[in-house]
């Protein structure tokens, strides 16, 4: 079943491509090469060898456009596994409504990114920053008013293959608990309103989601309700960012797990999270242009509350810079976490091992082409 929705996506790209007439003059494809490196404090191999330098990913984008319908894809390759990012065709009805169909984004939160660092914010490991989902969105935009509605059937790649780009729901075993749970039938909406005054510009918004999460084994439903309030500021150069959100992942309960964690797939990994809770995000930046390029200042902070109170709050402050350059593009990034997974914690909102402060220093460089 994932494959064939994986190959629907896919073809809403490339049946255009092979046989709409020799008309199309929008062509482009294009990509990045990105390589990593990490000094990790946590990590006595990173530290004996003074950090770590590596391949990060090679990505390749394609989109095209005739007349009032347009493609875009971009599939990526990573160590050890590869997978499409997002792909889907749009059809341009008027010059308000735009209309998407594919492996597409998911309209939640902070518009485009609630983060301005490498690694995001918390919201991106629990699904609600840079998320896709493979089914149809509206977009409607009037004035200053932009409202945006989608049904995603399910992830891109089903629930048990963990290859979604950002926090999906799915099935797998962790700390010796079996989880269940796919993604299905999901209804996400975000309004927003752009106030404009010089240099002055605020973006504010609301989003709301409701889906069911379909126990594949027991054949039964729990479903999810999460809503976020958010605001995106900018004047002269200087940015802020804030949003409140509260997710509610109310799986069914087969008697074999803790309903109050849930199990969570992406980037070809799996962990647990608490499965109800908040997330706060405040994030603050400067943006210089120069003779070369750009740069970026910023502080991003966000911080996982879960609804059980035996259970730790998870907290990710990064301080660092964005470099612009041609087609090159660097993050600088150092990033002060705890009871994070992937940055010295194995989950999110969970109890915590420690009470330490995990420290990574990190610099991503990609070329863009």
């Amino acid at each position: 079943m994932k494959k064939s929705i994986i190959n629907l996506a896919v073809a809403s790209i490339l049946l255009p491509v092979f046989t709409a007439p020799a008309i199309a003059d929008d062509l482009k494809i294009g990509g990045s090469v990105r390589a990593n490196y990490s000094y990790i404090d946590y990590s006595d191999e990173s530290k004996d060898n003074a950090g770590d330098f590596d391949f990060n990913l090679v990505s390749i984008k394609v989109s095209d456009k005739w007349n009032d319908i347009g493609v875009a894809a971009e599939y990526r390759f990573m160590k050890g596994y590869d997978y499409l990012k997002y792909g889907y065709g749009y059809w341009e009805a008027s010059d308000d409504l735009v209309v998407n169909l594919g492996a597409i984004s998911k309209p939640f939160g902070n518009k485009n990114y609630a983060s301005h660092n490498w690694w995001y914010s918390l919201n991106y490991y629990l699904g609600f920053e840079d998320d896709y989902g493979v089914g149809a969105s509206v977009n409607y935009s009037k004035g200053a008013s932009l409202t945006e509605v989608a049904f995603i059937k399910g992830a891109v790649y089903g629930g048990t293959d963990h290859r979604d780009f950002a926090g999906t729901v799915a099935q797998g075993e962790i700390n010796g608990t079996q989880y269940n749970n796919e993604e299905k039938n999901t209804l996400a909406a975000r309004q927003s309103y752009t106030i404009a005054d010089g240099d002055f510009t605020a973006v504010l918004g609301a989003s709301v989601e409701y889906g069911q999460l379909y126990n594949t084994v027991a054949g039964e439903n729990g479903d999810t309700l999460n809503y976020a309030a958010h605001i995106d500021l900018n004047y002269d150069g200087w940015g802020f960012q804030a949003q409140y959100l509260a997710f509610d992942y109310d799986q069914y309960d087969d008697g074999q797990i803790d309903p109050n964690k849930i199990g969570m797939g992406m980037l070809d990994g799996f962990f647990e999270v608490a499965s109800k809770g908040n997330i706060y995000t405040a994030n603050l930046s400067k943006k210089f242009n120069t003779s070369w390029g750009s740069y970026t200042l910023y502080n991003d902070f966000s911080m996982v509350q879960p609804d059980v109170e035996e259970f730790d709050d998870s907290l990710l402050n990064t301080t660092g810079v964005s470099i612009s350059y041609g087609p090159l593009f660097v993050y600088v990034d150092y990033y002060m976490a705890k009871n994070v997974v992937w940055l010295g914690g194995n989950s999110l909102g969970l109890t915590q091992e420690n009470d330490d402060w995990d420290q990574r220093f990190n610099i991503n460089l990609a070329y863009y082409f």
